[in-house]
């Protein structure tokens, strides 16, 4: 059993080609969570993966929430793993997970980092295309590496994303993100076409459609940015009508 959160791609490329590799079944966190389904059983010798993308050096927060929920039924000491998709530096995301894991009676069995196209436009611009290609194609090396050692159910911290005290990078930069991630920056501009598109794509309901243009009705999201970047007319912004950011979906997964 894979979980796995995605709002660009990115983790959802990793999470099918670890599940095209090992035979295991893919659950969507978006859908988990929206449905509440937080019980799983699982099998004596199934495996137990979690891919997800580094947000501010640190886990997405709906990863954390789901954990909070999460039962499963049929646990006994099965292999877990991590893997982590960023745009450079995983830092003390890993620790995190372990910490969370261990606070449910888990134990982290193995973790992984894949770089991935840097997305997270109210920092960076998005890249041009033949730097995204080349960027997924460095990928190949990391995931079929993680590939490699999951199915041989190797332990150990594989992770070579990590950098320079990630601890303490985490520990810092993860605190405006855990406390903040205000939907207020978002806007959107008259080329919305009312689709519900970014209604459909929110992972935590923060979306509404109110007289046929969005409306963040809540204060807080995961900011994913899924709604930015998959907006078809590009209406939506972060902070300025007049800028448009650039956006970015993995161009190797289908939306």
């Amino acid at each position: 059993m894979i979980f796995y959160f995605s709002a660009t791609g990115n983790s959802k490329y990793v999470a099918q080609r670890l599940a095209g590799a090992t035979g295991e079944r893919l659950v969507f966190l978006r859908d988990a969570v929206r449905s509440r389904a937080y019980h799983y059983d699982l099998g004596r010798q199934e495996r137990l993966g979690f891919v997800v993308p580094t947000y501010f050096f640190g886990l997405p927060s709906i990863l954390n929430f789901f954990l909070k929920k999460l039962t499963l039924n049929g646990y006994e000491d099965q292999y877990i793993y991590l893997v982590l998709t960023c745009g450079s530096t995983t830092a003390g995301a890993g620790s995190q997970m372990r910490k969370l894991l261990k606070e449910k009676g888990l134990t982290l069995s193995a973790q992984f980092a894949v770089p991935m196209v840097d997305n997270y436009v109210p920092m960076f611009k998005i890249a041009d295309q033949e730097a995204i290609e080349q960027k997924l194609d460095a990928a190949e090396a990391y995931i079929d590496e993680a590939c490699a050692a999951i199915l041989a159910r190797g332990i150990g911290d594989y992770d070579r994303c990590q950098g320079h005290f990630p601890g303490a990078l985490t520990a810092v930069a993860y605190q405006p993100y855990a406390h903040g991630r205000s939907t207020r920056p978002f806007l959107v501009t008259d080329a919305c076409v009312s689709c519900g598109l970014c209604q459909e794509l929110c992972p935590c309901g923060a979306i509404t459609m109110s007289e046929g243009r969005p409306a963040w009705s809540k204060p807080q999201c995961v900011r994913c940015l899924a709604c930015l970047h998959r907006c078809p007319t590009r209406a939506i912004r972060w902070k300025s009508p007049g800028e448009d950011q650039g956006r970015y979906y993995n161009p190797r997964v289908e939306p």
